[in-house]
């Protein structure tokens, strides 16, 4: 392609995400950079300890450390941006609450097209709102009302070229359960449930949680991991799966990434987060949606033969659709 659009992505150093969406991003026509949360720690330079020491001791003024922290981050955020081109076609945060606001109203002379989204929702970090205004377009997956930049964009799946489904489906065996998650206290009592379920009914859970939150009673059919697994690993849990679990944050407004992995690989999904029913993408023979009291219908779920959805729409809801919509305008 002849002159591509130039990109910068800047988000946090998640697992591998920036890589996909680097190679999406590229996949879709873009030449893309990168700018990553991932920065040099701060250290004292010269005399800097002592007369942070002397003014905490004698003065209690907290502030010098402080302040020298936040000139260290805009530097080195600097000199990041220093080393890419001067200007953007399209500059998108992800996570802008990630970043300090100095930075972020530095990227706004690089661009005429600065977009944010905020993949996390709204209520889990509040401080987001201090940054709407910095945005041409502000995403969320959320529903939020009363900001004129604020505008709702669901999630998405990645359609590189490495991550297309394979046609081998192992019918000889039983059906296999995955979850992957944050331990997060406010739905630990709807897993423990789901749980007990499943291993009364004897299914087979590939179930991960990721520690987060202080656990003392701690699921023993559970897997409790420390590090994030990386997304290429979480696809082939998916790719090997039959059936993959969600449980909603009730801090969220909107659907998972899981629901789109469903999609696209045409695997069946449990899930208590009700608002799925609302969307294109719902047929009961592929969502079985939890009310706390119908569990005894999953196996009557698990029978129904997965209904096929059209190419119009999983396409709508593929990472090639969701950059092209950002960015329009």
């Amino acid at each position: 392609m002849e002159n591509p659009k130039t990109f910068l992505l800047v988000m946090p150093d998640y697992s591998d995400f920036p890589d996909l969406f680097l190679k999406n991003l590229e996949q879709s026509g873009f030449k893309a950079f990168l700018i990553t949360d991932k920065i040099n720690k701060f250290k004292y330079k010269g005399y800097e300890r002592l007369v942070n020491f002397y003014k905490k001791t004698f003065f209690r003024d907290y502030s010098l450390k402080k302040e020298l922290v936040e000139n260290f981050t805009l530097n080195e955020y600097s000199k990041k941006t220093d080393k890419l081109p001067a200007t953007f076609d399209y500059i998108l945060v992800i996570r802008p609450d990630q970043f300090p606001i100095p930075f972020i109203q530095n990227l706004k002379n690089k661009t005429s097209k600065l977009i944010a989204y905020q993949w996390d929702g709204i209520a889990k970090f509040p401080d987001i709102k201090y940054y709407y205004s910095f945005f041409d377009s502000f995403y969320c997956f959320e529903n939020v009302e009363n900001v004129r930049n604020i505008k709702k964009i669901t999630n998405f799946y990645f359609d590189l070229a490495e991550f297309r489904p394979s046609k081998d489906i192992n019918t000889d065996r039983p059906p296999v359960f995955y979850f992957v998650g944050l331990d997060w206290e406010n739905r630990r009592e709807m897993i423990d449930k789901f749980v007990e379920f499943a291993v009364r009914r004897r299914i087979t859970l590939d179930f991960y949680m990721q520690e987060f939150e202080k656990n003392n009673h701690k699921n023993p059919h559970i897997k409790y991991i420390k590090d994030r697994i990386t997304f290429a690993e979480n696809l082939e849990h998916v790719k090997n799966a039959d059936v993959l679990l969600d449980f909603v944050d009730s801090r969220h407004a909107g659907l998972s990434i899981r629901f789109f992995e469903g999609l696209y690989y045409k695997k069946k999904v449990i899930t208590d987060n009700k608002m799925v029913k609302n969307y294109d993408f719902y047929h009961p023979n592929n969502i079985f949606v939890l009310d706390g009291s119908n569990y005894d219908l999953i196996e009557d779920f698990l029978n129904l033969s997965y209904h096929e959805m059209s190419e119009e729409i999983v396409k709508k809801y593929s990472f090639s659709s969701w950059i092209k919509e950002i960015t329009k305008n």
